[in-house]
């Protein structure tokens, strides 16, 4: 009986401890909510990534995100279910030049590629409300198209609560001076409007709203995140909080200091708000080292580990996280619609037609991204528009794929502008202004004029229209122009010894076809007046005066990345000729050579390889010319010395009927200027071989080497190199457009 009464006394004592015990645990205070405040700093902002990684592997989870500037642009990531073993790799290793670079090359027309390559300065003027600077340095559309791959899926919410993580981010409205939090809409578009950074990319518009960078108002948005409903906030800033020591008394370091100062201001007052602010090591980055990314992101990781005391108190156990991360997962969208409905808005009616043929296959299938991409970048590389962009919307039918063209604010028209200069031997150089006219929809809808034009050695002035036939890949052009062309003719000693002067004033009427973005085939007439007389010296040629006509044909194809020094791709650019007049030889000059009848051919290409992060590069370069049995004068022999193509010799010292070259060399990049200021320095050397001949002659092979230095600058490429072999050295120093 005891014994009894003793088991059941233990069960009771047992029975009320577990009752407390549950009364206690229903009792305890639930986990306050961890919202996360990412900061903005431009490429600093990439740290943020670290900062991700470094909380997920300690099992703190992110409940509410806020972000301004590269700090919306990686929360917002973050927000629409991406981990940060996810972000690290899509953020690391993207083409920054790409991204927020001047100018994307690869993507644009085979048109507009050819105007970059004839005018490679970053200087442009925009015409359309009188004569300004463009609005931008990058036309946003890269990073258009990589938000809309992180968040396209979503499509229009209406609110950034229904996210795997709820998300606000801060974007400047110009038109009222007021900080506008971005609470619903379009992911993409309230990423890219919290990171319109002025000067590097377009303002967002969206209503009567202009939005740009947030960070001027509200650059750690602290107090965004704490209004969601976090009970514990996190602020990570991109940059440091402390007062600075170094002020740069220069007009860019005044304004540089001041906006800084402005910014810091206001972080200070949104870390106030915040519980824990977690100070990242990047005091020896920049904010334009985009193409530090992966140490950025190490940096942030250390700064997380540095509050390890701070910010592990918040993390919960392997149960709690492991059902964070299955709610995440189950909030995210990985499966693309099927499109029901397409909608095309800032288009021009002919482009918007063009635009409905070419995506009418996207309705009723699942939208595929990928292919999306490549037809908007054919249709942006136009330059028609500022940036041509996608958004998916709801429908009563479905979902609804909705592109949106934005026009550009000042252009067209457009002026470009170049710079050439190169020594043509040891102490003779050419100088060269240019400028070209580039308007838009002149006769039709699709139409466009150049108007070139270029003082100083070898003037010429000429203006090309060209239409489509009725918006098809085919078109026809109509040129007028006049040139004058001095050749030069050298000794042994590469000096200039007779100068032999050209002109020529024309009219020329091309058919063509632009199968693809990348390829142009053109073939067509010219007719009009040449002339040419001796200028200095006696370089065996007589003065000649008359009509010349004569056929063309050329093809390009050009799918490398950049015109002035590519990191990869082929370009191929063939051209040939035949003469069916010319003025002819006087009876009193006694010479077989002549250019009537003359047909000719020549074939170049050249195409770059890079690794290590286009650090790297090798390239070949090489050319072939024909005249087919004919025997030219020497004012139209093919001709060697140019930059890459046996250059140890001055321009034109080498001539002949027929020709023969190929280059190969590495290169290795050693430094860049500043982004607004150019492209990367590089060194390297090449191997020359070739020849030019004549039939029935013997063919001498020459090799040569050669080394130097290429920048890419601001106005155009410039190079320095030495080139020596086949008994002749050159040092050669060129601006501008030296590659044809």
């Amino acid at each position: 009986m005891f014994a009894s009464r003793g088991r059941l006394e233990c069960a009771l004592v047992l029975s009320m401890l577990l009752t407390s015990a549950t009364h206690a645990q229903s009792a305890a205070p639930a986990r306050k909510p961890i919202g996360v405040a990412f900061g903005g700093g431009s490429a600093k902002g990439l740290a943020h990534v670290g900062v991700i990684r470094w909380l997920e592997e300690h099992h703190v989870p992110i409940d509410l995100v806020s972000g301004t500037s590269m700090g919306g642009l990686v929360g917002g990531a973050y927000a629409a279910g991406m981990t940060g073993e996810e972000l690290s790799p899509r953020l690391t290793h993207l083409n920054w030049d790409e991204m927020f670079g001047s100018r994307p090359y690869q993507f644009r027309s085979v048109r507009r590629k050819e105007d970059l390559r004839a005018y490679p300065s970053h200087i442009e003027l925009q015409l359309r409300n009188g004569v300004s600077l463009p609005v931008a340095i990058n036309d946003g559309q890269q990073v258009d198209l990589l938000l809309a791959r992180i968040g396209g899926v979503y499509g229009n919410l209406s609110s950034f609560d229904s996210l795997p993580t709820p998300f606000r981010c801060v974007a400047l409205d110009l038109r009222t001076a007021l900080p506008i939090v971005l609470d619903r809409g379009f992911l993409p578009t309230a990423m890219r409007a919290s990171m319109s950074l002025p000067g590097i990319f377009p303002p967002v518009e969206e209503g009567s709203r202009v939005f740009v960078d947030g960070g001027p108002m509200d650059n750690l948005p602290a107090d965004v995140v704490r209004s969601m409903g976090a009970g514990v906030v996190i602020a990570v800033p991109a940059g440091a909080l402390t007062d600075t020591a170094v002020i740069r008394y220069s007009v860019l370091g005044m304004i540089n200091s001041t906006t800084g100062a402005l910014i810091r201001a206001n972080e200070r007052r949104s870390a106030a708000a915040a519980d824990i602010v977690v100070p990242l090591p990047l005091e020896t980055f920049g904010r334009l080292d985009w193409r530090r990314a992966v140490e950025l992101e190490e940096a942030g990781y250390r700064g997380a580990e540095v509050m390890r005391a701070q910010l592990l108190p918040l993390a919960v156990d392997d149960a709690a996280w492991r059902q964070y991360q299955a709610t995440r997962a189950a909030r995210r969208r990985t499966t693309m619609p099927v499109i029901t409905a397409l909608d095309v808005r800032g288009a021009t009616a002919e482009d918007e037609r063009s635009i409905r043929q070419r995506l009418a296959t996207f309705v009723g299938r699942p939208l595929d991204i990928a292919s999306l991409e490549h037809h908007l970048r054919y249709l942006s590389g136009l330059d028609r528009y500022l940036t041509v962009n996608w958004e998916l919307g709801v429908t009563e039918q479905g979902a609804a794929l909705s592109i949106r063209a934005i026009p550009r604010y000042t252009a067209p028209p457009f002026l470009m502008f170049g710079l050439n200069a190169q020594n043509l031997t040891s102490n003779e150089f050419s100088l060269q202004l240019a400028a070209r006219f580039l308007a838009f929809d002149v006769l039709t809808s699709g139409s466009e004029l150049r108007v070139d034009a270029a003082l100083g050695s070898n003037p010429r002035i000429g203006a090309e229209l060209r239409d489509t036939f009725g918006g098809s890949m085919l078109f026809w052009a109509a040129t007028l122009g006049a040139a004058a062309h001095r050749i030069d003719f050298t000794n042994a000693d590469n000096a200039i010894v007779a100068q032999y002067q050209e002109a020529l004033e024309f009219g020329q009427l091309d058919v063509g076809l632009t199968p693809g973005q990348h390829l142009e085939l053109r073939a067509g007439v010219q007719a009009g007046h040449y002339s040419a007389r001796v200028k200095v010296g006696n370089p065996g040629l007589p003065s000649l005066s008359g009509g010349r006509s004569q056929l063309l044909a050329s093809g390009i194809y050009d799918h490398q990345d950049r015109p002035v020094v590519p990191s990869e791709g082929l370009r191929v650019v063939g051209t040939a000729r035949h003469v069916l007049s010319t003025p002819g030889i006087p009876s009193s000059f006694n010479s077989s050579r002549s250019n009537e009848g003359l047909t000719q051919a020549e074939l170049t290409g050249s195409h770059v390889w890079s690794w290590n992060n286009r650090v790297q590069r090798v390239f070949a370069v090489g050319g072939v010319g024909s005249s087919f049995g004919d025997e030219p004068l020497p004012t139209d022999q093919f001709v060697l010395g140019a930059p890459f193509r046996l250059d140890a010799f001055s321009l034109g010292a080498r001539r002949g009927d027929y020709y023969t070259a190929l280059t190969g060399g590495y290169l290795h990049v050693v430094g860049r200027l500043p982004d607004f200021l150019g492209g990367p320095i590089m060194l390297g050397a090449w191997l020359e071989t070739g020849s030019t001949f004549n039939l029935h002659e013997t063919t001498p092979i020459y090799t040569q080497l050669g080394f130097g230095m290429i920048l890419d600058t601001m106005l155009g490429p410039a190079l320095l190199s030495y080139s020596i072999g086949s008994g002749e050295r050159m040092l050669h120093v060129g601006f501008g457009r030296l590659w044809r």
